[in-house]
């Protein structure tokens, strides 16, 4: 009946489609780069052929509405449609923000089991691309720090190289590794889990790091939170939304108007890394002074879940997208 593709353009006038955009679209090389640009100017786009045929279909009266994952996608998906004011209007109308759907984990922290005012904090870090979502800033700042308070850290990652940009030298990890096994008392090391056992150690955990240089959503925030497990990340694209002071603590980065990262040049790059290593040891070290805070924010999670990720009202929205009623959730 309807065709629902994600990050994908359906160039066709008859399949009726909707699209869920996690950044924007289209989103080819010229406008990742504006986007990603200290000024987030894009007004270099605006002849963009390529750009111009895919806002045409978007425009269609088959497609039925344009989905963004969050505020800040919507942002810069109008951004996008502000450069071709022949389109603007049409496909604005049929542009909403509507999250992904999480279901809880646990229905309340008694699941979780935790003391949280006696025996030592366990924070955990999950994450493939190691070097991109801050794993090594985690563990950097947790050894330090591990000298002068008593935590555990339960570390899931192969270690994945995701972009040599996000390498700060030429033996990263190397370095992360050995910094890993000559702290192993206090770190538990696994290269892979299966999922069920990785929501297993979220929930065992106390605090989550999420301190990355660049996620369009991160979604692991919001399985964290469903396992009441706040999150210390990062303030960039929409983990300002998920992850609001309510719920979890937020090392403020260098961000452009669109929230996206500023670390492109070898210059913006050290800031960046700075600035990062900076906030994030501030904020484990509050964290580990005001434990109480902990079980309050951990709450928080559960009830932002359940009120606002719910698959059930997700699939209510998504129903009226798909019988072409969009304008209702406008």
């Amino acid at each position: 009946d309807i065709f629902h593709f994600f990050n994908t353009i359906n160039y066709s006038k008859t399949t009726p489609w909707v699209i869920s955009v996690e950044s924007a679209v289209p989103w080819p090389l010229e406008v990742i780069k504006c986007v990603e640009s200290p000024d987030a100017d894009l007004s270099s786009i605006s002849k963009n052929k390529y750009v111009e045929r895919a806002l045409y279909y978007l425009s269609q009266p088959n497609c039925q509405g344009l989905l963004a994952l969050s505020e800040c996608s919507k942002r810069i998906q109008l951004e996008v449609l502000k450069q071709f004011p022949k389109y603007e209007s049409t496909i604005s109308k049929k542009l909403i923000t509507l999250p992904p759907p999480q279901n809880l984990i646990i229905k309340s922290l008694e699941e979780k089991g935790l003391p949280y005012d006696k025996e030592p904090l366990t924070f955990i870090y999950v994450g493939r691309d190691y070097f991109r979502k801050g794993g090594r800033e985690s563990v950097q700042i947790l050894s330090k720090l591990r000298k002068k308070y008593d935590f555990r850290l339960i570390l899931i990652s192969d270690l994945r190289i995701d972009e040599t940009k996000y390498l700060r030298s030429n033996h990263d990890k190397e370095d992360a590794i050995k910094l890993i096994q000559d702290n192993n008392s206090w770190i538990e090391y696994h290269e892979f889990l299966p999922n069920e056992i990785v929501l297993e150690k979220i929930k065992s955990a106390h605090v989550a790091l999420l301190p990355t240089w660049m996620d369009t959503y991160g979604y692991s925030i919001l399985e964290c939170q469903a396992c009441g497990t706040p999150v210390i990340s990062t303030s960039l694209r929409a983990l300002t939304e998920t992850n609001t002071p309510s719920v979890g603590w937020l090392v403020n980065v260098p961000v452009n108007k669109l929230n996206n990262p500023i670390h492109n040049t070898a210059k913006e790059q050290n800031e960046f890394s700075n600035k990062l290593l900076e906030g994030l040891e501030k904020q484990i070290e509050h964290v580990l002074n005001h434990r109480e805070e902990i079980k309050i924010k951990a709450e928080n999670c559960l009830k932002q879940i359940s009120e606002d990720y719910s698959p059930q009202a997700y699939n209510q929205k998504l129903k009226l997208v798909y019988e072409n009623k969009i304008s209702e959730l406008i």
